[in-house]
């Protein structure tokens, strides 16, 4: 309790000011202390009581006649909130830039129909390339103890990650040169870097989930950088991830570029803000924020990429050089805030099989329904359909309902046509389910979303590229597709084509393992084949949760093998 003596003057506002005091003492929040003084005494009076809290260590918001607080601060690194609304099939383009709906299934390839579900009517649309960011608000205030609408103790809330320097403006210590060349110095505060052929300095230290603060400034003339993410490093070799620094006039500063691997990902093609952010005559601050299959990038505040994928999940922090003779690069202000890691955590493999199975399952954690068969044999889960059978479509599907997810499943597909079912519904009548699959087959409509029970196909693969990709980037893409889809797997990538002799004996070649990721945030579903992308979308009509599931399609022949089943999890302290 606070004992002041107040002025003697006027014995009612003596009585007043008691009371305030009494009020003080079950006030829960010092923020309300200077406006209850404005309410109790008066304009004038108020401020020296304020005067008097704040000389006692107290902390006051100011209030003058409007007793509204003032909204916090935002701090350095809170994130900025971007929202692009997103263009669906029923509305008009939002930019001069767009070109007609890549959603529209081709008649002439359509999947045998399959009985319709009246509840879905898909509204889909193509994921842009800078989503709603995440934002950090103030927690709301929550009653104390001795408040009387005090509920059970709470646990302590986790403390929100430290902003940690990983540069001490004096020394290069915790970085490293993996490269034989390449002149690293520290000058006034600054990392300069100076070459005649590329090479990058990277941190000693492994990063999984971050968020990285750097500014770079890029010296006159012809030149180029960028910040690596969870970059891969070898001897006289670093790629993976990469936050580009261009001062071309394409102006793809911000975009996702895949170094000494899969090269654009995300190359800000006709993105006009994300172009417009990077200004090369000064320093930009560059952010790369980095969760699970998480990529977000945002140069000066303005987001540039936000891209679903799962190539690399931990990694180095790098700085670039591009190789121009001459030219020095500069950096500063490197920081870093860890946010944990993520790891990829089974749902089905040889071990998992040898658990408990519960009432009515095939397998833990799994259910069967509908026509086909489903065996493991040495650890292999194995699918089985049959013309002669006559049987309907079969499924084996997840006990457990998911939300947002991201499963990684490892398949050998020899015949048939099958599917990889998310946030669907179970069903009673064939074909049983009702939701989005991603297509399993050998046909190039493999990872494309096909929405069974409703609109049919949502979208082919590569459905984004001529809305993404300058026509001379495109071929690029196509013939990465064409090497997931032959099996090529992202750790075997070859720059060159195949030799003619390898697509050779075809019939006689055993059918290559293949590693579908398929990612749901939201109401967008990422699709990736083999580390290629292949379908991007939103789906305004998907299920808020559901199982997922595989698919045995009835009335053919049908052989699919699963190796493994994985979901990525956070990793709990």
């Amino acid at each position: 309790m606070f004992n002041m003596n107040f002025p003697q003057r006027n014995p009612v506002r003596r009585h007043t000011a008691r009371t305030f005091c009494a009020v003080v003492d079950d006030c829960n929040t010092p923020r309300h202390w200077g406006y209850l003084a404005t309410k109790t005494f008066n304009c004038h009076a108020a401020p020296a009581f304020c005067c008097v809290l704040t000389l006692c260590g107290l902390s006051i918001t100011a209030y003058a006649d409007n007793p509204t607080p003032a909204p916090p601060a935002v701090t350095a690194n809170a994130e900025q909130t971007q929202t692009a609304p997103a263009e669906t099939a029923d509305q008009p383009p939002t930019s001069d830039n767009s070109q007609p709906s890549d959603n529209a299934a081709d008649p002439a390839q359509e999947k045998p129909a399959e009985p319709a579900s009246p509840s879905q009517t898909a509204n889909e649309t193509e994921s842009p390339s800078t989503e709603n960011l995440p934002s950090e608000t103030p927690a709301p205030e929550t009653p104390t103890d001795d408040s009387p609408d005090a509920g059970p103790a709470q646990p302590t809330p986790p403390a929100t990650p430290q902003r940690t320097p990983i540069f001490d403006g004096k020394s290069l210590t915790g970085w490293t040169n993996p490269y034989e060349w390449g002149k690293v110095e520290v000058v006034d505060g600054e990392i300069h870097l100076t070459a005649e052929r590329k090479f990058f300095l990277v941190t000693e230290k492994e990063y999984h989930d971050y968020e990285f603060e750097g500014e770079l400034k890029l010296p006159e003339g012809k030149s180029n950088s960028g910040f690596m993410a969870r970059g891969q490093v070898m001897p006289n070799l670093v790629y993976g991830y990469q936050a580009e620094a261009d001062p071309t006039e394409r102006r793809w500063s911000g975009g996702l570029y895949d170094e000494s691997r899969r090269q654009w990902l995300n190359p800000l093609w006709k993105q006009n803000e994300a172009q417009a952010a990077f200004d090369r005559n000064r320093w930009n601050r560059f952010r790369i924020r980095c969760v699970g299959h998480h990529l977000q990038f945002f140069v000066n505040d303005v987001p540039t990429t936000d891209y679903f994928d799962t190539a690399d999940l931990s990694g180095r922090i790098g700085l670039q050089h591009h190789g121009e003779k001459g030219q020095t690069y500069r950096f500063r202000n490197l920081i870093v805030r860890d946010l944990g890691k993520q790891q990829w955590v089974p749902l089905f493999n040889a071990e998992t099989n040898a658990g408990e199975t519960a009432d009515g399952e095939i397998i833990p954690g799994w259910k069967a329904i509908g026509g086909g068969t489903w065996t493991v044999n040495d650890g292999i889960l194995q699918g089985r359909a049959s013309i002669e059978a006559n049987e309907p479509n079969g499924l084996l599907y997840s006990t457990r309902e998911f939300t947002n997810a991201t499963v990684r499943i490892v398949y050998r597909f020899k015949e048939g046509d099958s599917g990889f079912f998310v946030r669907s519904k179970i069903t009673q009548a064939n074909p049983f389910i009702a939701g989005v699959q991603c297509e399993i087959d050998g046909t190039d409509e493999v990872a494309g979303l096909y929405q069974t029970g409703g609109k049919g196909w949502l979208a082919k693969p590569l459905h984004y590229l001529e809305k993404r990709f300058p026509p001379d980037r495109r071929d690029v893409v196509r013939f990465r597709w064409e090497q997931a889809r032959s099996g090529v797997p992202l750790a075997d990538l070859k720059t060159k084509s195949p030799a003619p002799d390898s697509a050779s004996n075809d019939e006689n070649k055993e059918a290559p393992w293949q590693t579908m990721v398929v990612s749901v945030d939201g109401k967008r579903i990422v699709t990736h084949l083999n580390g290629c992308l292949a379908s991007d979308l939103v789906v305004n009509d998907l299920a808020e949760s559901g199982v997922i599931a595989l698919q045995l399609h009835g009335n053919q022949n049908l052989e699919i093998d699963f190796r493994s089943i994985e979901v990525l999890q956070p990793v709990t302290p």
